[in-house]
């Protein structure tokens, strides 16, 4: 049965290498919660009852709780004195949580080990929340740092390049996500701990 685990959704824009110059400002962050209620009289059935209602991952697999993020390159490209580079870059970055929420029905007994069971699902989507905003960071230095000289004043090359090497930076965070979640959802690991934790 799939556990929670993170889904992404990426927008690039055209943009262009830049001089080096100062860092610019922090991401641009802003983050959003969604919940969908849960029913059952054991930690087991609300585990089933998570596995039906969670949100989808992919076409036919269930998340218990997910995190999907989109970061979005902001600045104009232009040519200065042979160079491209991008006029007032800028990432912003959205990110967005689906949680379950246990029904108010709920046994006493229960809803206190849910109390622990959800702590953990925060926990663990936030540290995927931590490396999306990482690589926002990376993207923004990227847009703020980097220049290209060429003749076409169109600076197609550029596009192209920046292109090349913004979806090198997502990549490498795709890497970190799933080796993430493999170290958490490892047998022992802490995914496994706070299942059994709920259903025992």
């Amino acid at each position: 049965m799939p556990f929670w685990k993170s889904a992404a959704a990426i927008a690039l824009m055209s943009a262009a290498l830049v001089l080096p110059r100062p860092a610019s400002a922090d991401v641009h962050l802003s983050e959003t919660t969604r919940y969908y209620i849960v029913k059952g009289e054991t930690g087991r059935d609300v585990v089933r009852d998570m596995a039906r209602r969670g949100p989808r991952s992919g076409f036919l697999a269930r998340d218990i709780a997910q995190t999907w993020y989109s970061p979005r390159n902001e600045g104009d490209l232009v040519m200065q004195d042979g160079i491209c580079r991008v006029r007032d870059p800028g990432v912003r970055l959205h990110i967005r949580y689906t949680y379950p929420r246990l029904s108010e029905r709920a046994d006493p007994q229960l809803q206190h080990r849910w109390t622990a069971f959800i702590a953990g699902v925060q926990k663990h989507e936030g540290q995927h929340a931590a490396l999306a905003v990482d690589m926002a960071r990376k993207m923004d230095d990227l847009l703020s740092r980097f220049a290209m000289r060429t003749r076409d004043r169109h600076c197609g090359k550029a596009k192209r390049e920046l292109a090349r090497r913004m979806d090198a930076i997502w990549k490498e965070y795709d890497v970190r996500q799933n080796a993430f979640d493999k170290v958490e959802h490892r047998r022992g690991g802490e995914v496994d701990k706070l299942v059994r934790a709920l259903t025992r």
